[in-house]
């Protein structure tokens, strides 16, 4: 098959304009010339705009070296097309607006030469805008390397052939075999979930030439062998093997024994080799999806501290390695099988090493496991004899707007966590703002309107649908168990559970009680996750939700639902008491919006806590909290969260596993420190001088690495204070568990009705707001899919994808009320078409 045929792109032929209008990337970044204007028209000076040489430019030329790097990359990797010779739009006054203008010519593939040309003249060009924007040249040269990581190997193979340039591509394969690697160990950590008795779930990797890469103490040992590595096509490894097809290859006859003892002498140059690209990176995606990653190493125990030295510099602190005895006697694979004891208390899930008899000797003990071989590029390896697959680094593709090969419109991540996000890898959508959409109050309303029918047509349709039962308890749980309702597992809360917590209410003519905590606040504190503290679409969608479920049970028993929503904005952390103001008055104000009290009831969780279990409790509670606050920093004492994250959080998860923070005898399951931490570590307020979405993204990009090369130290400093404040908060939220379990709070809130919960679990009702989105309402942003349909998703994401923002008199101007494909607007304004479809998602 073709290149242009495995690649989704346009038919040749198609005008640039069509790409330029349905392209969201292009969208924000580009215009093509049309009869001396540009088109699409801009969203704010319209047709009052000019297309200039750059020479023409008056000011404002900061942003087009990204932009124009953007255009070419997306064209050339997505489409498989050049740009031509590109001018830019300004305004009346000269100054640049931020978009790149190309012909409106037919679409034509690349070939190597045209693509050859086309990214010299990108690199001139490119050197021309930093000077009219006085940028400096290394900020330029920044931009272009940033714009040309990750291309398709197909792509980067016509713009730099020789691999020399600053293009950057990984090979479908490897991408393929780490994914492979990270879905495995999230498999085992699910498993190990449901049953915590299994062994947590690890990634065993070997050192020299596989997670380190010792090039300049390679090169140190030519030199001493009298090779000059300069005039070599590859360089050798070490390993006999290895060195002997070396040699075969290069015809260089060299002492491999002088050669190895100057690659391993001094052993003060061991601290300075280099992590292999992408190992800090794999290192994170293996801690997120549940596991851990270990060294098992060929090197002796007295370079420990050299070794660990190396590895900090990826952001691997207090790494556990397993060292071979200095006074080594037996062959380095047997003693690395041999190792493999040291790690009894783990599920090895994959073997990482580039020594084949190494992973052979491993194999035999971990039958199990996947084992990848590791062939650094630039190295003559032997070839993998034991059919292991084979990569050349630990770079997979992130998933972001920039990477995504096909055509298409903007999409919602999907993710759980900011920590599934390639945020280094995102855009913080600098020209969506300028893109952004004003919705009148009508506007608005229709949309409001638009989604009460939604719901209320949808709500007859279900319930008309439902099967007719000799109980209508049974029908009443069928239409819970419908898919735009039901979050998580049926037997989470079975038809006999049904039956048993709805049938005295039926029975009795009753409204059937269900009870819900959440709707605390928006978090704000790092715009990564929302784009302001009040709510937005996302929560009047909720409320709505809840109006359907309520509407869908009352078409088959009219007296329904009596619902309670409770806030629990006070309750587990302390903001600020105007920011909780101002996020339960907008929620009031769509309470009234979605039906009011007619639907359902929002209370404040402590004010209906001392309702029900009286001012006593609640003073014994407030002594309580942090009397069980203190029990948790006293078994933690000795932790520091700062120094090496992931040992002081498998400590904490250990530790508290046996006191758990008030954790009773035949109380459910404790809480687990190590998952709450990194769920509230992306709640935590950004301090110090800068707290803008470029600083966030940088901050969280690795929230662990505080050691790495290349973490500037403000950044460092600023990762520091985040987990500081985390673990803090951590401690708060346990102590606050506790003392809830001591006291019986859920016993008291949740008694005599049923539990309504998003975060699914046995006995409780699962519920899901907003169909198939992956976070709550009040952890993201609100946005319209490109379908229309109402979800939410993380900010950061949002902005990297090619949604812009819509501002509307529901909300104020200061926060968008949701967020809309760039696509989908024309002038500023949405385009009534897809105005009419916006609707409630069913899954």
């Amino acid at each position: 098959m073709s290149a242009a045929a495995s690649r989704e792109g346009p038919v040749p032929g198609t005008l640039f304009s069509s790409l330029a209008e349905t392209d969201p990337a292009l969208r924000l970044h580009c215009a093509v010339e049309r009869d001396g204007a540009t088109y699409p028209r801009h969203p704010v000076h319209g047709t009052a705009t000019r297309v200039v040489d750059p020479d023409g430019i008056r000011s404002g030329a900061g942003g087009l070296p990204a932009s124009l790097a953007r255009v070419f990359r997306i064209a050339a990797d997505r489409y498989g097309a050049g740009i031509g010779v590109p001018r830019f739009e300004v305004d009346q006054d000269g100054r640049a607006t931020g978009r790149v203008v190309v012909p409106d010519a037919a679409v034509e593939e690349l070939d190597e030469r045209t693509a050859r040309r086309g990214l010299a003249e990108l690199t001139g060009l490119l050197t021309t805008l930093g000077r009219l924007a006085g940028l400096p040249e290394h900020a330029v040269q920044h931009t272009l390397a940033t714009e040309l990581r990750f291309l398709s190997p197909r792509t980067a193979g016509l713009l730099d052939p020789a691999g020399t340039g600053p293009v950057h591509t990984v090979g479908h394969h490897q991408h393929a075999v780490l994914s492979e690697v990270l879905r495995r160990v999230a498999e085992r950590a699910r498993l190990r979930r449901d049953d915590p008795a299994l062994k947590p779930p690890a990634v065993l990797l070997d050192i020299d030439l596989c997670a380190l890469d010792p090039r300049a103490r390679v090169a140190r040992a030519l030199g001493a062998v009298g090779v000059d590595p300069r005039g070599l096509a590859a360089l050798p490894s070490y390993h006999r093997p290895a060195w002997d097809l070396w040699a075969r290859e290069t015809g260089v006859d060299a002492d491999h024994l002088a050669f190895c003892h100057a690659f391993f002498r001094p052993w003060d140059n061991l601290r300075w080799d280099t992590p292999v690209p992408g190992l800090a990176r794999f290192v994170w995606d293996v801690y997120d999806a549940g596991g851990r990653v270990v060294f098992n190493t060929g090197r002796r125990e007295r370079v420990r501290e050299h070794t660990e030295h190396a590895l900090a510099r990826a952001g691997i602190t207090r790494p556990r390695i397993a060292f071979q005895p200095d006074d080594r006697r037996r062959a380095v694979h047997e003693l690395k099988a041999e190792n493999l004891r040291l790690f009894a208390d783990l599920d090895i899930v994959a073997v990482f090493d580039d020594i084949c008899e190494n992973r052979q000797a491993m194999a035999k003990k971990l039958t199990g496991a996947q084992f990848v071989a590791v062939a650094l590029p630039g190295y003559v390896q032997e070839p993998a004899h034991d059919g292991a697959e084979v990569i050349g680094s630990f770079e997979t593709v992130p998933r972001c707007a920039r990477t995504a090969r096909a055509p298409g419109l903007p999409r919602l991540s999907h993710a759980n966590s900011l920590a599934e996000l390639p945020l280094a890898e995102m855009s913080a959508g600098e020209l969506a703002f300028e893109h952004a959409v004003q919705l009148g109050e009508r506007e608005s309303m229709e949309i409001v309107d638009a989604l009460l029918r939604d719901a209320d047509r949808a709500a007859i349709r279900t319930a008309a649908n439902a099967p007719k039962t000799d109980d209508l308890a049974d029908t009443v749980y069928h239409l819970f168990m419908r898919p735009q309702f039901r979050k998580g597992a049926r037997a989470n809360f079975s038809l006999a559970m049904a039956r048993r917590e709805l049938g005295p209410h039926m029975a009795d003519g009753a409204p059937i009680p269900i009870v819900t905590r959440g709707f605390p606040v928006k978090f704000p504190y790092n715009s990564l996750k929302t784009m302001g503290s009040r709510p937005d679409l996302s929560e009047l969608a909720s409320l709505i939700r809840l109006r359907e479920l309520q509407r869908t049970v009352r078409h088959v028993y009219p007296p329904g639902l009596a619902i309670t929503v409770l806030a629990d904005g006070k309750h587990f952390r302390q903001h600020p008491p105007d920011l909780i103001r101002d996020y339960q008055r907008k929620l009031a104000f769509y309470h009234v919006l979605a039906g009011g009290t007619e639907v359902l009831t929002i209370a404040d969780l402590n004010a209906v806590a001392e309702q029900r279990m009286g001012a006593a409790a609640m003073r014994r509670y407030a002594v309580l909290v942090p009397q069980r606050e203190a029990e948790i920093r006293d078994t933690l004492a000795g932790l520091d969260v700062t120094a090496a994250p992931a040992p002081a959080l498998e400590q904490a998860t250990r530790r508290t596993a046996r006191t758990a923070g008030g954790h009773r005898a035949g109380d459910s399951a404790p809480p687990h420190f190590e998952s709450l931490f990194r769920s509230l570590m992306y709640t935590v307020p950004l301090t110090g001088e800068r707290r803008d979405a470029a600083f966030a993204r940088q901050v969280y990009a690795d929230l662990f690495n505080l050691t790495g090369q290349d973490v500037p130290r403000r950044v460092a400093a600023a990762r520091r204070a985040v987990l500081a404040t985390a673990w803090s908060d951590t401690i708060r939220y346990l102590a606050v568990q506790g003392a809830d379990r001591e006291l019986g709070f859920d016993r008291a809130m949740f008694s005599g009705g049923i539990r309504l919960t998003p975060n699914p679990r046995r006995g409780s009702l699962g519920f899901t707001y907003l169909g198939g989105a992956s976070i709550l309402p009040w952890h993201g942003t609100a946005a319209l899919d490109a379908s229309g349909r109402v979800s939410t998703d993380f900010a950061i994401s949002l902005l990297d994808q090619g949604f812009v923002p819509a501002y509307s008199p529901l909300l104020g101007s200061g926060q968008p009320w949701v967020m809309v494909p760039v696509t989908a607007t024309e002038g500023g304004r949405l385009q009534r078409r897809f105005l009419a479809g916006v609707r409630l998602r069913r899954r």
